[in-house]
């Protein structure tokens, strides 16, 4: 029994050291998943949760976000904040795994141009397009910054994975 034990914890040290230094790609480990929906302007919550890699919000329309709600469970408690049109930073929201952020604020015609998610452990990723750029590279770490800064472009649509 100590035998199997120890070659079990010899081989979990092994896959993990694996895992850190990249060596294999993951997949979300079970109970892990991100959960988001958007409030359009002019449109308001009418896509639903979107999960896993699904896109929120509208993308060859002009519809840039006002809120996001944003729900994720498996890494830990997370952070959450928005960097607002005319406004700057909002303040941080933290909450534990498996809780709902909402960043941004609905009907008063403010855009939101980034949102910055912070989980406690790694593993969350993302990607946001973005008024007159597109789809932005995907961002990912300990820290993901969704969208532009300062820039006066509207957040229009997100996705949000865990690997």
């Amino acid at each position: 029994m100590r035998r199997s034990m120890r070659l079990f914890l010899a081989f979990c040290s092994v896959l993990g050291l694996v895992v850190v230094t990249g060596g294999v790609a993951q997949a979300a480990e079970p109970g892990e998943k991100v959960c988001y929906r958007a409030h359009i302007a002019n449109v308001g919550w009418t896509q639903g949760w979107k999960c896993d890699g699904e896109q929120a919000g509208l993308t060859g329309v002009s519809a840039p976000i006002e809120a996001l709600e944003i729900q994720v469970w498996g890494l830990g408690s997370f952070c959450a904040k928005a960097h607002l049109r005319n406004t700057g930073d909002e303040f941080d929201e933290c909450v534990g795994s498996g809780q709902v952020i909402r960043v941004g604020d609905e009907g008063k015609s403010i855009r939101i141009e980034q949102v910055s998610v912070r989980p406690d452990h790694p593993g969350l990723h993302g990607r946001a397009h973005v008024q007159n750029k597109g789809w932005l590279d995907p961002d990912a770490g300990y820290e993901i910054l969704l969208g532009t800064k300062s820039e006066a472009l509207n957040l229009e649509a997100v996705e949000m994975w865990i690997v």
